[in-house]
């Protein structure tokens, strides 16, 4: 299996876009399918100022469609690699891909988080290499100054009516923390609760358990949606869901070592070029095809064609 330093030699020798796009082309003559790559520079330190670029949001509707538009197959896989972000832009995207590809099988080798697991969830299956890691998808909501899971917050206010209702003389410690809270807060944290649990199960109904309607399998889609958005199970939001936590919840989810050798290494070969490219160069954000069709978005927050 080629290593990181090997990759780093080739990339110095040559340009780095001709390396990784030849190792997009390896990877599709064994897939003998079209890939798309969609990633984010989200893992490199040095870029952690351009967040707001690298999250999931509906200017990525464009970049699909850029790298979608002249693929002539039903069936496609799409490298995904980001740390989530707008569940309603993710819905537009899976609406996007859903109405030109039959077949979607999403590939894992890094991170992807929170909407980017839901968007993963939306495809017939999932490959992940054994360092991959998806997330859970319970929605994170801003109030004032930082990000909380909404089911926290919800059981935050419960706690707080059940003591202030046993001891009136707790109320005092607990205004400061109430006033936090905005007109409609408690309603807009289960809203969007039940919107990420509701589209994961219509996605994987739809598309990964497609014409499996016994009890056994509704039961398993509800248990999967569940376990992904409950905050009490998962007690973070950055945690980490593997290939056998996926496996043992009834995900349709492979190791790329049981698809083939073959197929590892060269999975192996594009993740490694892919990842260094984002380490190396501008690019905060990268829509890609093995058509060497191309979109990215760099630090200046351009939208060019690599060369």
């Amino acid at each position: 299996m080629t290593t990181w330093q090997e990759i780093q030699k080739e990339m110095q020798t040559t340009h780095p876009d001709i390396v990784r796009r030849g190792k997009y082309q390896k990877l599709v003559e064994i897939t003998k399918r079209p890939l798309i790559v969609y990633a984010s520079a989200f893992t490199q330190p040095t870029k952690n100022q351009y967040q707001n670029l690298m999250a999931l949001d509906l200017s990525d509707k464009d970049g699909f469609e850029e790298v979608t538009r002249r693929i002539d197959s039903p069936s496609i896989d799409i490298l995904l690699h980001s740390p989530g972000g707008s569940a309603e832009a993710t819905e537009s995207i899976v609406r996007t891909l859903r109405s030109r590809f039959s077949n979607i099988r999403f590939i894992i080798t890094g991170v992807a988080k929170s909407a980017a697991t839901m968007l993963a969830l939306s495809g017939d299956s999932i490959i992940l290499t054994r360092a991959a890691e998806l997330g859970p998808i319970d929605p994170q909501i801003r109030v004032r100054n930082r990000f909380s899971a909404a089911g926290s917050i919800i059981e935050q206010f419960e706690t707080a009516t059940k003591q202030i209702k046993s001891n009136p003389e707790s109320l005092p410690a607990w205004i400061p923390i109430l006033q936090e809270y905005a007109p409609c807060l408690l309603v807009d944290c289960k809203n969007y609760t039940e919107l990420a649990e509701s589209l994961v199960r219509t996605w994987m109904k739809d598309y990964m358990f497609k014409g499996e309607s016994t009890k056994a399998t509704k039961a398993k889609i509800k248990n999967i949606a569940h376990f992904l958005t409950n905050e009490k199970q998962n007690l973070s939001h950055a945690r980490r869901i593997g290939y056998d936590e996926l496996y043992e919840i009834g995900v349709k989810v492979s190791l790329a070592e049981e698809v083939g050798t073959d197929f590892a290494d060269a999975l192996n070969d594009v993740h490694l070029s892919l990842v260094q490219t984002l380490h190396f160069s501008d690019a905060v954000k990268i829509f890609e095809n093995s058509n060497n069709e191309a979109l990215i978005y760099n630090i200046q927050t351009a939208s060019l064609p690599l060369e």
